[in-house]
């Protein structure tokens, strides 16, 4: 296998640390191609034979790679993650509130019909005691007259 073989990265290669290290091990390797590229060994140009020429192919524009997750990202990741899982127990909350409201304001409307009936019994009795005293009154007055 030739050198520029050697040399060609493939883009299945293992995945690149980030941040500072991986800028640090790109400036690493480009210093290392470039010495090896001026102590590559040259061809004696005294030969008259005819020899293929060796084409190498430039080499691409290295495409940036989008930057890698940062610890900040990390940790904006990991609030937003809580917020959405806080903001979800609220919501929660508010409807467990919500329906226990509910069957607060379900169990007082039937506590006031209770003694709203109560209290038209109690009418009932006293209207009943009224016509009772009045009779009695009625019955009595003859008894209390003089003859």
């Amino acid at each position: 296998m030739s050198d520029p073989a050697l040399k060609t990265q493939t883009t299945a290669a293992a995945r690149q640390p980030s941040g500072p290290l991986q800028d640090w091990l790109a400036t690493l390797s480009r210093i290392d191609a470039a010495d090896q590229a001026r102590t590559a060994p040259r061809r004696p140009e005294a030969q008259a034979a005819w020899e293929p020429r060796i084409v190498v192919p430039a080499e691409p524009d290295p495409v940036p790679e989008p930057p890698a997750p940062r610890v900040e990202d990390d940790d904006l990741a990991a609030l937003m993650a809580e917020n959405m899982m806080l903001k979800a127990r609220l919501r929660q909350e508010n409807a467990r509130y919500d329906e226990l409201q509910a069957l607060l304001a379900d169990e007082l409307r039937a506590l006031r019909a209770h003694v709203q009936q109560e209290v038209d019994k109690a009418e009932e009795l006293r209207a009943e005691r009224d016509l009772w005293m009045a009779r009695a009154e009625a019955l009595a007055q003859p008894l209390f007259q003089r003859r």
